[in-house]
């Protein structure tokens, strides 16, 4: 009897198995995918990749998600939509992030464009607020600037970002009474350290109650009455 060939470009179908050797990885397949299937949704490639793990016969494993196509139980782009609908109900994700989660169950690109394009606009905005309003009570005791950095920090991990996560971020701020960056007044500026006016900081050229190497008149000591300078916010 002659042995089987497999030739390079024979037909899949015409491969031949030994005698009940196709039968028994068909019916593993079946076990195999009908049994994880029962516990969550899979993408094609998740079965594929499940059935090759097992090592069951690449010939039997398309026919395998071919079959499981042809019922209804493998569908790329009814899962990407639950998975879209469930990530937001349950994680308020943005579409970077659940971009990344769909991708990471290697959903059908074509299938995972399709469920976040029925995402509107005006939903993410929804979602950002919500999850701003929930870290807000818990953000602690923390000055304006990092406070803003942390909450911005968190609505990227969960997928949102840009002008509306900002705004967001900041009209909470401001609600809850977090004070506004002070205005720039340290070197450089005319009132403060290396000034060439006024009454004098360091190195100041003019006269005046005289600072550190001043050239003017005085002491070379700062007035008793002197404090530090008052911070205008905005």
């Amino acid at each position: 009897m002659p042995a089987p060939t497999s030739g390079t470009g024979q037909d899949a179908d015409n491969v031949a198995f030994l005698p009940g050797v196709r039968e028994a990885d068909e019916k593993r397949a079946e076990n195999v995918s009908l049994h994880a299937l029962g516990r969550r949704g899979m993408s094609r490639a998740e079965v594929v990749d499940l059935l090759t793990r097992r090592e069951i016969d690449p010939i039997v494993v398309q026919a395998e998600v071919e079959r499981l196509e042809g019922v209804g139980l493998i569908d790329d782009e009814a899962l990407a939509a639950t998975l879209v609908d469930r990530l937001v109900d349950r994680k308020k994700l943005g579409p970077t992030a659940l971009r990344a989660e769909l991708v990471r169950r290697r959903i059908d690109p074509r299938a995972i464009e399709s469920a976040l394009a029925q995402q509107e606009p005006d939903d993410e905005g929804a979602l950002i607020t919500a999850l701003v309003d929930d870290r807000m009570r818990r953000i602690g005791v923390l000055d304006r600037e990092t406070a803003e950095r942390r909450l911005l920090s968190y609505l990227a991990r969960k997928g949102h970002g840009g002008s509306a996560a900002r705004d967001a971020v900041r009209a909470a701020l401001d609600e809850a009474g977090f004070e506004r960056a002070p205005r720039a007044s340290g070197f450089g500026s005319r009132g403060g350290f290396g000034s060439r006016g006024g009454s004098g900081g360091f190195g100041s050229r003019n006269g005046g109650s005289g600072g550190f190497g001043s050239r003017g008149s005085g002491s070379g000591r700062a007035a008793a009455g002197d404090g530090p300078r008052r911070v205008e916010f905005e």
